[in-house]
Parts: C-alpha cells; sequence; structure tokens
C-alpha cells in the first residue's frame, strides 16, 4: 500500500499474542485513523461490555497522510468511555503517530489486561513487554524520563499517570509528555488494562505513490498556511489567549446559578502579563508543522506544554475563578503531569465548590487535585466525573450528553454548540465545534458570518443566539473534523486551507484518487458507524441530550443575562440533524442510509 505503513498491530495484553492484519481490510471502506479505528472498536467491543472489561478494545490509529504531510501529526484514540459508557474518541499530534508509521504499523489495538502493570516496547519490527510495577504510580513526566532512561532516547512514549492507574475517569493518554489524548477518560481504560506505557521507535519510513505531485501539494499547503492570518497570530497567541477567549466564551461555574464573575478580566489580564513578563514561553511544533500553536512554558525552573487552540489555561483561570497567575499556573502543570484532561477536571472543581469541598480561587484546589488523582476522601467520587459526583451528592450539575463535562463554557449562549453536545457521539463537542463560526462570532463578526453564508446560505446562521441554520452547521463541521481524524492532520490547518488541496494531497499519497464530495461520504459513513455503535448501546433520541439543569435555568447576569435553552426549539434542531444524517426521528440510521454507505451488516 502507498500511504499507508501496512499493517495494525493487535496485542493481547493477557495472552501476551501478537500479531498484525492488513490495512487494507480497512482502508478502502474507512479511509484511515477515526473511520478504522471505529470500525475496529465497532467489530471488537461487545454491546453489553463495560469500559472496564479486559474485552474493550483501546485503538489508537493513524491516518493515510500521518508524518506524509503538513500538520500531519495526529493519531486518533477509540475505545468504549467510562465517562458515558458509550463511544469514546479523543485525538493528539506530537510526534507519536508518525514514528508509529516510520516502524511499520497504521495503528495499536490493545485488549486483554495484564497480569501485572506492563509496559510495551515496539522497534520496528520487534514487540517486548516489560515489568512496569516501579513506575506505576509515577506522574507522566516521571514515566516518560524514566521509559528513556533505560531504553532509547529516540522513543515515543504512550503513557498514563497515576491519574489513569487508579483509573480516574477524567485521566487521559499523554504522548511524550506534550500532547494529550484527553476526552472521555480512555486513560483509566489504559489502566484497567494494567497498561503503563508503550514507546515505539522506527526507521522504516512511508512509501508514496507520486513522490512529485505529493511534494508540489504540500508546498502549496504549507505556503497558504504560512500566508494565512492563523499563522500570523501564533506570534503572540500564548499572551492573548486569555483575554480572547474571555470575549468568545461565558465561562461557567458549578452548576451555573451563580452570578457571572466580575474579575473575570482582570484575571486574564493578570494571565496575559505572566506570559509576556514573568514566564519564558518557547514556541514550538508537532511534526511536520510550521503552525507553533503550542510551546513550552518555564517558570521558576519547571515547564508544561500549552496548547494554543484549545484554551486549557483560560479554562484554569474562568471556571476556577483564579486571579493569580501563578496558582493558575501551579494548577495547570499539576493537571498536565497526572495527564488530567484540563476541561473536564476543571469542571469537576467547579462542582465541587458548589458542595462545599472547595473554595475556588485558593490553594485548596491543589489539595482537591490531589485526593481527585489518589481517590482519597471525597476526591474518590469526584474521580467518578461530574455527573456521578451530582447523582453522590444530590446537587444537580451540568454537562452534556452521556455526562460529558462540557467543553471550557457555557453552553446555553450557543446554540450549535448545545445540539453538538447532544448528538455527538462521544459527548465531547471538541471534536465538533473548532471553526464553528458562532464561537468566534464575538471577536470576529464578520468572519463568522462568512462562513455561515457559505455552508448555510444565510449568514445570520453564524449569530449565537439564533437557531436557524444550526443543524446544517453542526453536520457540516463534525464532517470536517471527521475527515482530519481520520486522513491523520490537525483540524486546525485543514479546516483554513481548502479542502481540494488535501484530496490532493491524499491522491498522491495512496494512488487512489479523492475528491472533497468522496471526503465527505466518507466522514458520512464514519458518522454513521459511530451511531450504530451507540444504538447498539441503547441511545437514540431522548439519550442525544443535554443535562436537566441547562433546560432548567437561565444566565442570571452579565452580557448573555437572561439566555436559557427553549426545549422545544432545541428538539426542532434535533430533528432537522436527524433529517440531514438520514436518520429517523428517534435518531436512528434507516435502511436507506445503511445501504447508501454500504453498512447494511
Amino acid at each position: 500500500m502507498f500511504g499507508y505503513a501496512g499493517k495494525i498491530l493487535f496485542i493481547d495484553l493477557t495472552s501476551r499474542v501478537v500479531r498484525t492484519e492488513p490495512t487494507e481490510k480497512y482502508a478502502a471502506d474507512f479511509l484511515g485513523g477515526r473511520g478504522i479505528a471505529t470500525k475496529i472498536a465497532y467489530d471488537l467491543i461487545p454491546a453489553e461490555a463495560d469500559a472496564f472489561d479486559p474485552e474493550n478494545a483501546l485503538v489508537m490509529m493513524t491516518g493515510p497522510l500521518t508524518g506524509a504531510a503538513p500538520s500531519s501529526s495526529r493519531i486518533d484514540v477509540v475505545s468504549l468511555s467510562p465517562v458515558t459508557n458509550l463511544l469514546g474518541g479523543s485525538s493528539a499530534g506530537g510526534d507519536f503517530g508518525a514514528v508509529l508509521k516510520f516502524a511499520g504499523y497504521d495503528g495499536i489495538v490493545i485488549t486483554g489486561k495484564a497480569e501485572k502493570p506492563t509496559g510495551i516496547r515496539i522497534i520496528d519490527d520487534e514487540v517486548t513487554f516489560h515489568d512496569a510495577e516501579h513506575c506505576w504510580e509515577y506522574d507522566v513526566y516521571d514515566t516518560v524520563d524514566c521509559i528513556k532512561r533505560l531504553g532509547r532516547e529516540d522513543v515515543q512514549v504512550a503513557c498514563i499517570g497515576k491519574a489513569g492507574a487508579n483509573l480516574v475517569k477524567t485521566a487521559g493518554i499523554s504522548f511524550s509528555k506534550r500532547n494529550l489524548a484527553a476526552r472521555g477518560g480512555l486513560g483509566a481504560v489504559m489502566g484497567s488494562k494494567n497498561l503503563k506505557a508503550i514507546a515505539v521507535a522506527g526507521t522504516k519510513g512511508i512509501k508514496v505513490r507520486d513522490t512529485k505531485r505529493l511534494m508540489e501539494t504540500n508546498l502549496e499547503i504549507e505556503r497558504r498556511m504560512l500566508e494565512s492570518p492563523s499563522f500570523k497570530k501564533y506570534e503572540s497567541w500564548h499572551a492573548n489567549i486569555s483575554l480572547s477567549l474571555l470575549k468568545a466564551r461565558r465561562p461557567y461555574f458549578g452548576d451555573y446559578e451563580e452570578e457571572f464573575w466580575e474579575e473575570a478580566e482582570e484575571a486574564a489580564k493578570n494571565a496575559k502579563r505572566f506570559f509576556e513578563e514573568m514566564a519564558k514561553v518557547r514556541p514550538n511544533s508537532c511534526f511536520a508543522c510550521p503552525l507553533r500553536c503550542w510551546a513550552w512554558v518555564e517558570y521558576k525552573g519547571e515547564e508544561a506544554p500549552m496548547v494554543a487552540c484549545q484554551g486549557t489555561f483560560p479554562a484554569i483561570i474562568f471556571i476556577l475563578k483564579i486571579k493569580d497567575p501563578e496558582l493558575a499556573w501551579k494548577v495547570y502543570l499539576r493537571l498536565q503531569k497526572e495527564g488530567l484532561d484540563i476541561m473536564s477536571t476543571a469542571a469537576v472543581i467547579a462542582y465541587a465548590s458548589r458542595v462545599g469541598l472547595v473554595r475556588l480561587g485558593s490553594g485548596e484546589i491543589l489539595k482537591l487535585i490531589d485526593e481527585i488523582v489518589n481517590r482519597e476522601g471525597p476526591g474518590n467520587v469526584l474521580a467518578e466525573g461530574v455527573k456521578k459526583a451530582s447523582e453522590h451528592f444530590g446537587v444537580p450539575a451540568v454537562y452534556v450528553k452521556g455526562g460529558m463535562e462540557s467543553w471550557s463554557s457555557d453552553v446555553r449562549p450557543f446554540r450549535g454548540v448545545s445540539l453538538a453536545g447532544a448528538v455527538s457521539e462521544s459527548g465531547s463537542i471538541s471534536r465538533a465545534i473548532h471553526g464553528f463560526p458562532e464561537s468566534s462570532y464575538y471577536t470576529k463578526p464578520e468572519k463568522a458570518k462568512k462562513v455561515a453564508k457559505e455552508i448555510v446560505g444565510d449568514e445570520s446562521a453564524a449569530e449565537p443566539s439564533s437557531y436557524r441554520g444550526k443543524a446544517k452547521l453542526v453536520a457540516y463541521f463534525e464532517d470536517e473534523h471527521i475527515i482530519a481524524d481520520s486522513l491523520g492532520v490537525c483540524d486546525t490547518p485543514m479546516l483554513s486551507i481548502p479542502l481540494e488541496l488535501w484530496a490532493e494531497a491524499l491522491s498522491a499519497a495512496t494512488g487512489m484518487e479523492f475528491t472533497p464530495e468522496k471526503l465527505h461520504f466518507y466522514a458520512g459513513k464514519i458518522r454513521t458507524l459511530e451511531r450504530m455503535f451507540n444504538v447498539r448501546r441503547g441511545v437514540d433520541r431522548e439519550k442525544d441530550t443535554l443535562s436537566e439543569r441547562l433546560f432548567r435555568s437561565v444566565i442570571r447576569s452579565g452580557p448573555w443575562a437572561g439566555v436559557g435553552i427553549d426545549r422545544e426549539k432545541f428538539e426542532e434542531m434535533k430533528l432537522e440533524y436527524y433529517g440531514l444524517r438520514g436518520w429517523d426521528e428517534n435518531g436512528i440510521p434507516t435502511e436507506e442510509t445503511l445501504e447508501r454507505y454500504g453498512l447494511e451488516w
């Protein structure tokens, strides 16, 4: 095969049996990355399985462009989520995905459970198992350092911290300290398998069908990336991100009942000063990417990676009401080292403040993080996520589909975002709304209106408060993210570069001809398979919803005072979305839709 490494590595931890399957078995029907990972998950994970059952599969999959195009760093991770008990998915950049392909594998599928804490080392064709008991309770940083000391310095590492080992349901999978497959508690799935880390190094490279054509296309993609306004903003992004995020989103607190935080702008200015005057910021890139959208931030001898496009640091400031940037830095560093999903964990801590377990804005937050990581005292309940915690304490909480914590902002002022949170199969809004016009409406209204006009034909669809056109926008941006996740490229540049160029790069790499229309067909097929995975687990129209608290409350003060979600209009949006997807009024794909995508089985 061209573009692909050609093999998928299957590892059963119970028996320690290692085998491979040809990627060709899946690629023609499911493209790569997220698509192939979803197909394998559908095939291997029983409908009645629990996320921590050994038979749950943990699938890490690259795409046909991973390692072969600009910004081609991505690896997609799919499994049954312990947070929602539905399909879980997250992706990460860095170098791990490209290096895995250089070792000769398009993906890794982990099943079973090791008898004791275990690590896996993959060096080209050699796959070995190693005792990991000595580092089982290490954080992410210490784990990566230990693996590099004991083996080869050039390995890339996928690992969990102590939170993942303790099955904390907001734990992600960290890729060599820098990048985190955060959403859905997939680090806890890895921990349930007694798998501490996977180390990879490879020397094989990637074969492409038409080198000249691919190089010319890659150069054009890179030229457009470098000339785009998005590229220019990254020069100062890490200093300005807090202020821009405050303008774009309304932070939320606890269960949405509090007043708007009047000191939010002051906290944002403090954070801006922290990056400009106190910390050292070294912008950096993932594999083969000219965009420096993340940076190593160093302060008082300690450093952590910070990804600009996700707004994780602002989430800590705004959700946890931290005016002191040094405290915000300590919280960020702790969460990063432990491999915890910052968005989800911040939401859990904010909820804890509602039941009197912590004072927001104080050093008590650090103590509570330790209790969550170690599952001590109330931390044992909070480690289960905000939905389970609300059931335990009897105080309502806010969350999106399946109990997934929301993604850094109040969804009530944003109709499309609220719809995305209800229909997403993983409950993860972030897999659908990057580039979403209503998210940038308050900072770049003209651009947002232009995007809405091009997709929906009505620029008013960009207005966050409008219900018009949101179903079509959600479906479109879901597809665009699925394409990026399946090709193995970052959605940040992909969304700013014409899809024709990505189709051209894919055609040159694989020798198979692709068009934007064909890529969107694949996206629709993959989206339908994701839906069928969850339909098999009981998802229907009733389950496509948000926590009841979101429908019963309105914002009490600030710029969005009086705003809430109208349930009737919300249901109308949902039905419109189902129609666009080819699903019936109960949210089930029709026989005609399954036949159209070749999913009759």
